[in-house]
């Protein structure tokens, strides 16, 4: 009888344990304990993209390592989690899905790409944590409205409208082509070249598309000549870039070349050398010269070549730059850190102007899309020059 009253109370205490257990487990949130923050995201290293995600591995781990230099966010180290998807749909699905639970981020900060985040960004919200900055100005990631999605790119729509607007007027071109991925990204472009010429009194003489990953654009190409097409609006990313226009020069073609902010990359200049010159490009985030660079972001220059022994690119300032947002919505929240507190930690960021020369970020409580600004830039002697300021085609 004695042992049965025993084994009772034994069960009974573990029935409170596990209970208590519980509490205190589901209390924890994932990825923030006393000393460390664990982010995770995605990047590619193995596709189309795998110059922009080599840049973009390399902006982030600086801005970790001099945040954890400086003592972390609230005393708490920062560690990234950094896995390849090939920019696949597929493999990046699988990479959050390791992230999620097996890493147990508390936040997907960074994840490249428009199609693949599509794919797992509502895998993150489901999870209840922050999708903040993915690569990619596709307006998805801000809208609909959602407190955990927080988009930092001005939209891909809003971006080739204002360039559209933009050439339009300076240069009076009447036929415009499209050569488009045929996705959502490409959807993006297609739509917004069509609506700014729409409200122009024009329509598109020539749309074409390609396969995400495609090498060779012969018969696009030749299919917008054929058109007469004077100004090209292409949904491309870097190699792809290159290949149309490369594919152009083959055939004897000059026409004028416009791509969003996808394209707008050092990669282009450096790798197309007299292929891409000339080239237009939607831009929000000024390239890092030095020469005529403000005196912080010389000092941020001159420390990342003492890192990399290279010059900084375009891709490393924008992993630089979504990290360090990150831990100022981090810091904003306080040091007891949970979703909530971060959600209302980021919403505190208001004008904020970095040193790279972004226009003012800012979000709020109904608004988690930091800008819809962009200027228009140009190739010319083998860099990327400005050729506006800041501007949208509203206004």
């Amino acid at each position: 009888m004695k042992w049965k009253i025993v084994q009772r109370i034994a069960a009974a205490l573990a029935a409170a344990a596990t209970l208590l257990y519980g509490a205190s487990a589901g209390a924890q949130t994932q990825g923030v304990s006393d000393g460390e923050v664990v982010l995770g995201t995605y990047l590619d290293f193995s596709g189309p993209l795998a110059t922009w995600g080599t840049a973009l591995r390399s902006g982030m781990e600086m801005a970790v390592d001099e945040i954890n230099a400086a003592g972390g966010v609230h005393g708490r180290k920062l560690r990234l989690v950094v896995e390849d998807s090939g920019y696949d749909p597929k493999k990046a699905v699988l990479v959050t899905q390791k992230l999620l639970t097996r890493d147990q981020v508390f936040a997907m900060v960074g994840s490249l790409g428009t199609v693949t985040g599509a794919a797992t960004m509502p895998l993150v919200l489901k999870r209840g944590l922050p999708h903040l900055f993915p690569v990619t100005p596709s307006e998805m990631f801000a809208l609909p409205f959602d407190r955990l999605k927080f988009a930092y790119f001005t939209p891909y729509y809003d971006d080739v409208r204002t360039s559209v607007k933009y050439l339009l007027a300076s240069k009076r071109f009447s036929r415009v082509g499209v050569l488009y991925q045929d996705d959502e990204f490409g959807a993006d472009i297609l739509k917004a070249t069509q609506d700014q010429l729409a409200e122009a009194g024009l329509k598109p003489v020539s749309t074409t598309s390609y396969k995400r990953g495609a090498t060779d654009f012969s018969s696009q190409i030749a299919r917008l000549k054929a058109d007469g097409a004077e100004l090209v609006v292409m949904s491309t990313v870097v190699r792809e870039t290159i290949g149309a226009m490369a594919a152009a020069r083959t055939l004897d073609w000059k026409p004028t070349f416009l791509t969003s902010q996808a394209g707008y990359s050092s990669a282009v200049a450096a790798l197309g050398k007299e292929v891409t010159e000339g080239l237009y490009a939607g831009a929000m985030t000024p390239i890092p010269y030095a020469e005529g660079a403000s005196p912080e972001l010389l000092d941020w220059i001159k420390r990342y070549r003492a890192r990399a022994n290279q010059d900084p690119s375009f891709e490393v300032v924008v992993g630089y730059m979504l990290i360090s947002t990150a831990a100022r919505g981090m810091a904003n929240a306080g040091r007891e850190l949970t979703v909530d507190a971060l959600v209302a930690g980021l919403e505190k960021i208001r004008d904020y102007k970095n040193i790279f020369g972004t226009p003012p970020i800012s979000f709020t409580a109904t608004d988690h899309l930091a800008s819809r600004q962009s200027f228009v830039a140009q190739i010319r002697n083998g860099r990327w020059v400005s050729l506006s300021g800041f501007m949208h085609y509203k206004n």
